[in-house]
């Protein structure tokens, strides 16, 4: 696989080689070069792609490569731009209240995502001592955030990020306003569930993740599972992608990473293996297949996750 080097980059992993114990396969130079983008321009790095692409996982994987600090969250219908950057902890307050020692309003903010990424060190003063190690162990010049699946969140949120994520800075009620003192990269992931806002997408470099490389999934498999002399990933790749191409038609999800992952380490585990031209399927066979690939049909109207 080619190297794309981005000049003046800081971002630079060895996407030659496939990496052992569950490390970050960079199956795309793309992902490189966006990364490398996001971080000259300070945008944040907006992520697409079907569940098991390695969204999610591209965020730790940048901070690990780059030895920076790593602080995430998951998006969900409930989350909020407050909460994203700091809480107001009611319960301390009332304990305090009940020992008659209360605190000014401030001090009972606990702080989220967001202030880690752009105030680090008043954030570090802010919270507990619980609290105070979150995403700063073995940290050198900047910090990694990542905002997972924005595509559940009520559709203000999106809107409600563009200040803080196009001046990096956030307001805290009581702090005055807190800007980036460290480098930062903010990566916001979807799965496609809803569009973005127009000016939200203006904000960021975009990255659409795919899963159609036959490639990608063995690599991914020898990163989890290590290599193998025969033929197992890339015959239950070549499965897993057949049943994609025809799922449409048959009214049912197409089976991601994750599921293509889970199936090979059925296999794995019961000595069994897909058919080919030349073996015939077996009734263990099929069982996995209707179970961790194909699994329940689905109406069209009738496609989410839960």
């Amino acid at each position: 696989m080619a190297t794309l080097k981005f000049e003046g980059g800081r971002f630079d992993p060895d996407v030659r080689a496939v990496p052992a114990s569950g490390g970050y396969v960079y199956h795309d130079p793309r992902i490189v070069l966006a990364v490398n983008v996001a971080l000259e321009t300070r945008r944040p790095l907006f992520v697409t792609g079907s569940p098991g692409t390695g969204k999610s996982s591209l965020a730790g994987a940048v901070a690990q490569e780059l030895s920076w600090a790593y602080v995430a969250t998951t998006v969900t219908s409930r989350t909020r731009l407050d909460d994203l950057v700091a809480r107001y902890d009611a319960v301390q307050r009332l304990n305090d209240a009940q020992d008659k020692a209360v605190k000014p309003p401030s001090e009972y903010l606990v702080p989220g995502v967001l202030w880690w990424a752009f105030a680090p060190e008043s954030a570090a003063a802010q919270a507990l001592a619980t609290d105070r190690r979150r995403g700063r162990e073995n940290a050198t010049d900047g910090i990694v955030v990542l905002l997972d699946e924005i595509d559940k969140a009520e559709p203000d949120l999106p809107n409600d990020l563009l200040a803080p994520l196009d001046r990096y800075e956030v307001d805290l009620a009581g702090l005055g306003v807190r800007e980036a003192a460290t480098a930062v990269l903010v990566v916001v992931t979807s799965n496609g569930e809803r569009a973005m806002p127009p000016a939200f997408l203006r904000r960021c470099v975009v990255l659409e993740l795919d899963d159609e490389d036959p490639d990608f999934f063995v690599g991914v498999a020898i990163s989890h599972f290590g290599e193998r002399a025969d033929t197992l990933y890339a015959d239950v790749a070549t499965r897993t992608r057949q049943l994609s191409g025809a799922a449409l038609n048959e009214r049912r999800r197409r089976p991601s990473m994750a599921e293509y992952l889970d199936t090979v380490r059925v296999c794995l585990a019961y000595g069994e293996r897909p058919p080919t031209s030349s073996t015939p399927g077996t009734a263990l066979w099929e069982a996995i297949e209707e179970t961790a690939l194909r699994k329940s049909r689905v109406r069209p109207e009738s496609t989410s996750d839960g």
